[in-house]
């Protein structure tokens, strides 16, 4: 149960997003731009990204949500579950530095160091992936820590619904899907 009153028990984003969108507006066009936007990784790779950290931070919210938009764009059940035991062997070796600057930067930022970073580029990233990689990182490690700070952990229909609608149309909100949610009084039916 979510520990604030405004707060209903199937709260989710969108309950922080809409309430106070001056707040929360310009977070949609950052996740969208890092998660969506140009980059050396893909989509499904920047959720599974999404999804290690989560996973790092024991956050049931956004693992349950970023698992199922990882899946929803082809990776399998068998290297989330990999990630959930840090067992690195399911991933190409290019894509093992990655996760490994993942776990260390969310579990232990201050001891990220240049050996970290070269090892994603002697592999054949871009530095431009690195500054992807952590912004994710940095990313997912605020929304860890509003949703368990807020007691927010979700359910596995919204997270299956979670995984269909952001696979298909990103992490934006135009103005007028605001505006019509909030003036519908747009509540969740499970």
């Amino acid at each position: 149960m979510p520990y604030l009153k405004r707060l209903h028990s199937l709260a989710d984003m969108r309950d922080l997003i809409f309430y106070n969108r001056a707040r929360y507006k310009h977070m949609d066009a950052f996740t969208h731009n890092v998660l969506r936007g140009p980059s050396e990784l893909t989509p499904a790779e920047r959720e599974l990204i999404a999804s290690y950290v989560s996973i790092n931070n024991s956050c049931i919210y956004c693992t349950g949500v970023h698992v199922e938009v990882a899946m929803a764009f082809g990776i399998e059940t068998t290297k989330i579950e990999a990630l959930k035991n840090h067992d690195y062997e399911a991933y190409e070796p290019k894509f093992i530095p990655i996760l490994q600057l993942v776990k260390k930067l969310t579990q232990t930022p201050s001891k990220v160091v240049q050996s970290d970073i070269d090892s994603i580029i002697s592999v054949g990233w871009k530095e431009q992936t690195v500054e992807d990689v952590i912004a994710i990182t940095a990313l997912f490690n605020y929304f860890n820590r509003m949703m368990d700070g807020l007691g927010i952990r979700g359910s596995q229909f919204l997270f299956e619904e979670a995984g269909v609608i952001l696979s298909k149309r990103g992490y934006k909100f135009p103005s007028i899907v605001v505006w019509f949610l909030k003036k519908t009084g747009w509540k969740r039916e499970k």
